[in-house]
């Protein structure tokens, strides 16, 4: 394999740990395969390695961040309005709060926010809707 960064033309198997950091936390991952150019370090992990990596910083940016899918569920409900009700009250699409619940897709900072002002103020849901 050619290096993808120097483009080096042989790459070397190595297993080593790799430490993320994100937000002062960090966390380290043992045993970590992949193909290592000898010239300027450039990696590449093998599929194992690349799942662990990924599945690893989603869970760190969710330690630092917070889940925000579940609070944004748990306010819902709370507020007892169901995906499609909080969406038309925001004038988003119908599935947009369903996929902010799945975190297939992060919501805007103002949504989480209003929504947070919301559970402190139901009544300005009323509010919302004669908007």
């Amino acid at each position: 394999m050619k290096c993808p960064a120097c483009g080096h033309p042989e790459m070397v198997s190595k297993t080593q740990d790799e430490t993320l950091s994100y937000g002062g936390q960090s966390l380290t991952l043992h045993a970590m395969r992949g193909e290592f150019c000898p010239v300027c370090d450039e990696g590449v992990w093998d599929s194992e390695s690349y799942r662990r990596y990924t599945e690893a910083q989603a869970a760190l940016l969710r330690a630092v961040k917070g889940d925000v899918s579940g609070e944004i569920r748990r306010i819902r409900k709370n507020l007892k309005l169901t995906q499609a009700q909080l969406a038309e009250a925001f004038g988003v699409g119908k599935v947009a709060f369903s996929r902010y619940e799945r975190g297939e897709t992060r919501p805007p900072a103002p949504v989480v926010k209003l929504l947070k002002l919301l559970e402190r103020h139901p009544d300005l849901l009323k509010e919302m809707n004669t908007v």
